[in-house]
């Protein structure tokens, strides 16, 4: 998918209604009601209503009436993507969705300041997926991965691999509020490229 504007933004792992989370994240709420009305606060806050967010799996643990509620609450265009925790047929049933990707997906964003880089044509290429992947599509050429499900555990102890143009999109990485493009680009020039690459070094 190629995007000619640069108004999108991405998150992962809600996990509404999960009560043990708020402890496992050490979120900064009371119980899964505060929660809730607060990322849908934070949410509504940086996204409009033309905006596209990636939301890249584990929406939700808790009943469909109530998950329903609260996509339902959010402003935006969303396209999921699976996570360990979600079911096709579930997330298919928010009737919320505006695609919905099984395994992952990749973007082209036209970003001016990628003219004349070799292989870009003027756009910043993502490769987006639930979980963190090593060695994604043209990293060699300067492409980004986003990624969820680890919450953050290994931005400590995978030090070297956070020093690549990857991030971690989890919630509780980004303040429970979708992060848009132009974030992720200031938090990618802070990184070294790292070639890794089963073609070799080019």
């Amino acid at each position: 998918m190629k995007y000619e504007k640069q108004n999108i933004f991405f998150i992962s792992d809600l996990h509404l209604f999960h009560k043990n989370v708020i402890k496992f994240d050490n979120r900064p709420f009371v119980d899964v009601e505060e929660m809730h009305v607060e990322m849908i606060k934070r949410w509504n806050n940086v996204v409009g209503e033309n905006d596209i967010v990636y939301n890249l799996g584990d929406l939700s643990f808790g009943r469909s009436d109530g998950t329903k509620w609260f996509v339902h609450s959010l402003k935006g265009k969303i396209i999921h993507i699976m996570g360990n925790h979600d079911k096709m047929k579930d997330i298919i049933s928010l009737d919320r969705m505006d695609g919905v990707h099984e395994y992952g997906t990749e973007i082209w964003i036209k970003d001016e300041d990628n003219e004349g880089l070799r292989g870009c044509n003027g756009y910043q290429q993502i490769i987006m997926s639930h979980y963190p992947i090593f060695s994604w599509n043209r990293s060699h050429y300067g492409s980004w991965h986003l990624h969820g499900h680890t919450h953050g555990s290994l931005m400590a102890t995978q030090q070297e691999y956070y020093k690549r143009k990857v991030m971690d999109v989890g919630c509780p990485c980004i303040d429970y509020t979708p992060i848009s493009y132009e974030q992720v680009k200031a938090e990618m020039k802070k990184k070294k490229v790292g070639v890794v690459d089963h073609h070799g070094e080019k």
